[in-house]
């Protein structure tokens, strides 16, 4: 069944959030990337993403992850297509998502069946967590 896994949020700090929200609730630091945090409650990870434009980019949510069983994947993505919402892929840069889609009120969604992990070929965008 498809579930929501991660919210990522923009921000101006992301050390800064990340710190709050480990203060604030006991959340685990999981990864780091050149300008981003990843936490964790246990259940759903939020990532947290450098502002690169303050002009055209707001802080706060940006996108929601969906996490599929690899069975229903093609499914869900029948159905997206057949409503005019095809997945598509994000950009080389962006190799820790499979395909993002928008929904009708062009909110953006990641799609995903293995859900976001660090692979091999992502040590320099995921390291070792440290303490904050």
């Amino acid at each position: 069944m498809a579930k929501i896994r991660h919210l990522a949020f923009f921000a101006d700090s992301p050390e800064d959030m990340a710190k709050f929200y480990v203060n604030a609730f006991g959340f685990e630091i999981t990864g780091r990337g050149k300008a981003s945090v990843w936490l964790t409650d246990g259940y759903l990870d939020i990532a947290l993403l450098k502002r690169a434009d303050n002009m055209h980019v707001h802080t706060g949510l940006n996108h929601f992850g969906i996490t599929l069983d690899a069975d229903e994947q093609p499914g869900v993505y029948e159905r997206l297509g057949k409503m005019g919402h095809t997945p598509f892929k994000p950009p080389s840069d962006r190799s820790y998502v499979e395909d993002y889609c928008m929904d009708v009120e062009r909110n953006k969604f990641d799609l995903s069946t293995s859900g976001v992990k660090a692979d091999k070929s992502q040590k320099m965008v995921f390291k070792e967590p440290s303490k904050v």
